[in-house]
């Protein structure tokens, strides 16, 4: 048996009702409990987005967004492991929006990262801290530069 603690997050549709799902991230399985609800696995020390959407018959209740990274090299820095609803055993939480019109924003800048040629669970930890700071408090938000990408490339590759 394997000494890694792997993160499961749960997924969860259910049309016009629920859908809790991942936006970005690279799970090493998936467990399916049902024909509407699985489990994706992640190794430690992974990114992923997390998509938390609620509805009833008079529409949007919650619409959540959160990026995660799951227990591995976050223990090792004393980052704190935040419980959360549907991600088991935790994560550390970079980023977390509440509300359709942060999400839209968010969603977009995730979009437009995405077609510079980003994906989005290799860009920098402390830009999605940044992001989730500067949609806050409705700041101007950095660009995210191939300079920085780099660095951080690196950087993961000298911890490995």
């Amino acid at each position: 048996m394997s000494d890694r603690l792997f993160t499961t997050v749960e997924l969860v549709f259910y049309p016009e009702f629920r859908n809790d799902r991942l936006r970005f991230g690279r799970p090493v399985g998936r467990v399916d409990l049902d024909r509407r609800r699985a489990l994706a696995v992640f190794d430690p020390g992974e990114m992923f987005g997390y998509v938390r959407w609620y509805a009833n018959e008079y529409g949007t209740q919650s619409w959540s967004f959160l990026v995660a990274q799951t227990l591995g090299q976050l223990d090792r820095q004393g980052v704190a492991l935040t419980r959360v609803d549907g991600i088991k055993p935790g994560a550390g939480i970079l980023l977390h929006l509440d509300g359709a019109a942060r999400v839209r924003q968010l969603f977009k800048l995730l979009d437009a990262l995405e077609a510079r040629g980003f994906e989005a669970e290799d860009i920098s930890p402390s830009y999605y801290r940044h992001l989730h700071n500067r949609i806050l408090t409705r700041s101007e938000i950095r660009p995210y530069s191939n300079t920085q990408h780099r660095a951080v490339q690196t950087a993961r590759l000298v911890l490995e």
